[in-house]
């Protein structure tokens, strides 16, 4: 019984590690977009990826 809960602390513990590292990296790759954005801005550029995100209502 103590080896299940034990086991199961463990599987918790991990799970819990794997959501805080995949949130992190998603917050890490917004910073860099917003900073690449400010880059570009700064220097009078337009984000040449911008044109692939626009959508067409139709």
């Amino acid at each position: 019984m103590q080896l299940s809960l034990v086991l199961g602390l463990v599987a918790l513990i991990l799970a819990v590690a794997a959501l805080l590292v995949v949130l992190e990296d998603r917050r890490a790759a917004k910073r860099a977009a917003q900073r690449r954005r400010a880059r570009l801005a700064s220097l009078g550029e337009v984000d040449p990826l911008a044109p692939s995100r626009l959508r067409v209502d139709r």
